[in-house]
This record gives structure tokens, sequence and C-alpha cells, in this order.
């Protein structure tokens, strides 16, 4: 029940604002309501005359069986439920209250009262309506996070399949278009001789018959294509998209206790993902301008954050977002470069980009290899505006200038073969960082072949010269690893910050890459190197396994560490996850910690396993 107020705290913003008299005013007006634990202060189906204001005790506001935000003393709430927007949560459908966490009470602003005051005193109006559009931008961010959130749990059985359509391989062009005709299909999947099965669309068809000029009684069997992309019914919808984003196609066949089931498009795909606003594969598709890329850019920070709030792993995130990246890259490329750059030059991105590894948006790594022989005058200004658009995406300038504005990194093959030469045959430190980071490189736009060739003359000009590998090996051991013999060190230093990159991700990045260069490997991912390796022989199975599980817990705690950081910055599109790769020990859950300490004396035992291969202890 409401009571004769106390002192009020006009230090509080925004009523700081008030003048004098105008606090006076205010002080007469208020009433103070005390409630018990577990008392509903407010609810979607009650409405309110007043504003609330905490004095004492804490207000916990829950939507649905979710606690959404805790109110302490000094902060308010209610101005939603005051102007009509009681109680909407996500869509407006979820009941959200505001429950005493504990004995509390509240001063409460009657509406008259604060309306008087707002016309009075305009920044003070101002600052309550700011505070109010907040609350409604939180609560359209939530219901975005909502519905990723149903996005990414949902299953491929709650998409419309298309029932299997076969054709023999022995049937004609003839017979497969008339198949699709009957049965209203856009693809047959055609059964082989050898029990393959391989799949014809009717762009297939089209470019076969139209394009190719193949005449229409030919057999289906030799033109179909086959290694079908195929995932399971049960599994989740999401997979599907990264499948379909990762190898640029259009459907998947979708397969039941072993048997082909349906085949899965993109536009079903697409149906069940129409509620999420963010499909940033399309926006990127349909760009037309720098502009358009930026805002779907902008978006990935928010994707990140909400796949891994929901639980999706840290791999599966890091082949979307690789995706994601490229595709904004190659799009921007093709956007500023005239179509005889395009088909002379091969965009490239090295370092965590290239490796496929890329989680959060750091420092670019980026560069262009041109054709022998091949001129564009106006490619220092396409370069500048390449770099310059990326760093309005939220992409850092690298801090080593290894960017395509930066001569030394958009040269012609030959220039890279020559620079190749020098960073093997003359290995000093930079060259052998410069090493390390084409070694990783992935083209992204452009002709791939001509990475390709640079990449085999690389491999090409590699001897077995051990003290080489031993000069490239060696920033594996740069930075100290506090765990193994100094866990007790780790304890005492718990509430020290520590450089999870440094400390753990780098030293397994780069002892992997100085093993796979050493047996000659193109793979690029570590992943990938780590597997190949242990097949090879070069890593004992236990480790390369232990390797991998360390590489993925200490990637999960790196994104964990910077999603779950408050938003200090700027608020919106546009805000981004920070850089910094500083870990807390003492701010980790007990299962993080132990998982954290465990990784680093892994890495710890494999830095020692990179020192006595590489005899970087003699």
């Amino acid at each position: 029940m409401p009571t004769a107020s106390p002192d009020f705290d006009f230090g509080q913003p925004p009523f700081d604002l008030l003048t004098d008299d105008q606090r006076a005013a205010l002080a007469g007006a208020l009433d103070i309501a005390l409630y018990p634990r577990d008392a509903v202060l407010l609810s979607r189906e009650e409405p309110t005359d007043a504003m609330f204001v905490v004095l004492r005790g804490t207000v916990q506001e829950r939507r649905g069986g979710e606690v959404a935000a805790v109110h302490g003393p000094g902060d308010r709430f209610g101005l939603q439920a005051l102007y009509g927007a009681a109680g909407a949560g996500a869509g407006g459908s979820t009941a959200r209250r505001f429950v005493a966490a504990e004995e509390c009470a509240c001063h409460l602003i009657p509406r008259p009262a604060l309306e008087v005051l707002a016309a009075e005193n305009p920044e003070f109006g101002a600052a309550i309506i700011g505070d109010f559009a907040q609350r409604m931008r939180d609560l359209a961010a939530l219901r975005s996070n909502r519905e990723m959130a149903a996005l990414t749990m949902a299953r491929i059985r709650q998409a419309y399949l298309h029932p299997p359509l076969f054709v023999d391989a022995a049937a004609s062009l003839r017979d497969a278009a008339e198949a699709m005709r009957q049965n209203r299909a856009s693809s047959v999947l055609v059964r082989g001789a050898d029990g393959a099965v391989g799949i014809l669309t009717g762009t297939d068809l089209r470019d076969l018959v139209v394009l190719d000029g193949r005449p229409v009684s030919e057999p289906v069997g030799p033109l179909a294509r086959y290694g079908l992309l195929t995932l399971d019914r049960d599994d989740l919808l999401f997979n599907a998209l990264v499948l379909m984003t990762k190898h640029a196609v259009r459907r998947v066949v979708v397969t039941e206790n072993g048997a082909i089931a349906g085949l899965l498009g993109q536009s079903d795909l697409l149906a069940v993902l129409s509620n999420h606003s963010q499909v940033i594969g399309l926006q990127v598709e349909h760009a037309t301008d720098p502009a358009d890329l930026r805002r779907a850019s902008r978006s990935i920070v928010e994707l990140i954050r909400t796949l891994h709030a929901t639980g999706v792993k840290v791999s599966f995130i890091a082949d979307l977002v690789t995706e994601l990246n490229r595709r904004i890259f190659r799009k921007l490329f093709e956007l500023l470069a005239p179509p005889d750059l395009l088909a002379n030059s091969c965009l490239i991105v090295m370092g965590s980009e290239g490796r496929g590894e890329q989680l959060l948006k750091t420092d670019q790594d980026n560069g262009l290899i041109l054709r022998d022989g091949f001129d564009c005058p106006d490619l220092a200004d396409i370069a500048a505006d390449f770099t310059r658009h990326l760093v309005e995406f939220g992409y850092p300038p690298c801090p080593g200038n290894i960017m395509v504005s930066n001569p030394d990194w958009t040269r012609p093959l030959a220039g890279y073969k020559d620079a190749l030469f020098n960073w093997v045959h003359r290995p000093d430190e930079a060259a052998q960082m410069n090493l390390a980071i084409f070694y990783d490189a992935a083209p992204v736009a452009g002709d791939a072949t001509l990475l390709a060739e640079a990449k085999d003359y690389l491999l090409s000009r590699l001897q077995d010269n051990q003290m080489f590998f031993t000069q490239f090996a060696r920033p594996a051991l740069s930075f100290d690893t506090p765990s193994g013999l100094f866990a007790a060190l780790f304890e005492r230093r718990r509430a020290e910050a520590v450089d999870i990159k440094k400390a753990g991700i780098f030293p397994i990045v780069h002892g992997v890459r100085a093993l796979a260069l050493e047996k000659h490997r193109a793979e690029t991912n570590t992943v990938e190197r780590i597997q190949v390796l242990a097949e090879l022989g070069a890593l004992d199975r236990k480790m390369a396994a232990d390797l991998v599980e360390a590489f993925t817990i200490l990637s999960t705690i790196r994104l964990k560490a910077r999603v779950d950081l408050p938003d200090d910055g700027p608020e919106g599109e546009g805000a981004e996850l920070a850089i910094d790769n500083l870990i807390h020990p003492d701010r980790l859950g007990k299962l993080d910690r132990d998982q954290f300490k465990d990784c680093l004396a892994l890495v710890k035992s494999f830095k020692e396993l990179i020192a006595h291969h590489f005899r970087l202890n003699h």
C-alpha cells in the first residue's frame, strides 16, 4: 500500500536535471509502496498510472520463465506499462512481470506529475523519453535474438522436403525433363550403374541443352553430379544453412535411417527463416553498393552473439562467419574492380581469416596477386577504397600494413615468387612472419589459380633444411604459458589476466603450422592440419585429438569472454565485439576455469614436443 514518501534521491539521473522548485513539486507528489518477497509489482495484465523507482531491495524483470533484468536502488521501470505497452515481450506475446526478489520498497511517480515535469523541463523530458526509447530498442533486440535462437534450434524435419524423384542413368535428358515437368520438380536424382546417386537440376538441363547444344537423347548418367551433400532429417536446420552457404548450392539431400527422404531447397529453408530479419547471405548477394555490404557486415556481430548464446558449436560459428566474411570481401571487390582486374587477379585473405578460424572481426590480413604483365591504371585507388570500406565495415586496419592498399601485398605473381624466395632463403624475423601469414592464404575473388601457383612455388622452394624449420617454428615458444609446473603460480595469479591467444591459441596454431609446412602440406585450417599430421604419423593420434579439443575449448572461452563483455561501446547497428584477448581466470565459472588450466597444461606439453622436434633447445 502507498504511504508517505521519505526523502527521494535527486542525485540520480535524470532527476538531477530538475530545478529546486521542480524537485519540491515532485517530492510532494511521490508515494512509496512496500512489497514482500515474490510479490508482483507490475504485470502485463495490470495497467499502472505511475513510474516505479526502486528505493530499497531488488526487483526482477521476468519474461516468460526467464529473468531478463534485475533492478536495484535508483533503477526505474514501468514507462512501457504507463504508456500502453505493458508486458510487451518478444512479439508482444510473452508476459513480462516485475517481481520482488526480496522485501523491497519503491517510489511511485504519478503520471500527471511526470508529464508536468517533462513539459516544464525539456531536458528532463528528453532523458525520460530516451530511456523509454532504449527500452523499446532492447525489446527489439530481444525479439531478434529469440528469432535467431528459434532458427538455430530448429530441425530439418520442420521444413518442407521435396519428395525424391529418381531416374535411371540410362534415361535421356528428355526423360529427365519430362519427369520434372510431370512432378513439378526442379531436379531429379540419378541412379548410377554402380549404385551411386547423382543429381541433375533444371539449371543443368538448360545449360546442357541450350548452351552446350547436347542432344536431348543423350543419357543423364555421365552428366549428373555425384558426391551429394547430405544431412540427416534430425540435423539442425542451421547446419543446412552452413552447408548451402559454404558450397554455394540451392539444395541438399536429406536422409532418414540411411535412406534418401527428400530434398531441402533454399527457398524452403528461407521460408523457415522468413521471420528473421538478418539473413545476411541474401543481403550480401543482393548488395548493389558498399553501404548495403556495411549493413550486412555489421549484422554478423549480433549473429555471433546469438549463435553462441544458443549453444552452437564454435566450429560451426567459424564456418558460417568465414563464409559470410568471404562473401562480403568478394562482393566488395566485385563492386569496386573493373572486369579486366577481376579476370587478371586473385584477392586473398590470410591469417585467421585464411585458416577459416576468425570468430571476431580482427585486423585485416589481405592481399592481391596480379597476373604477370597485367596493368590496371586505377589499381592504387581501387585498393585504397577496398581497405577503407573494410574499416568502415568494422574490420580494423592491420598494424603490420598487410593489406591490399600496401603495394608490397598487391603485386604480380612474379613479385610474390621473388618475395617467397627471399622469405625462405633469407629468413629474418619479418620474413618468417610474412611467410607464416602467406602460408595460411585462401582465395576469395578472381582467378584462384594465381594463388595456387604461388603456393606450389613456395612448397617447391622448401628444402630439408633443419635450420630453416628451426627458425620458422621458434615463435611457437615466444610467449609464456602459465601451466604445468606453473600451476601453483597460476592459482596464485588467478585474478591476473591471461592473454589467451599468446598463452594458448597461438602456440597451437603456429606449432601445427610449422609441422604442416615441414611436410609440404597445402591445408590451411588448423584442425585439418592436425588431422592430416596424425594420418601421416607426424603427430601422435592422442596428442592430435587432445590438440583439437584444446583448440576448440580455448577458442570457445575466448569468444565467450568477448560476447559476455558489457556493452560499453557504441550501441545498435555497428556495435562491435572487443578484440582484446585477455581472460580473467577468477571471472570464469569452475568448469571453464578447470578446462582453461587443462588446456594450458596441454599447450605446454605441445610446446615441449615442438621444441624437441625442431631442436629449439639446442
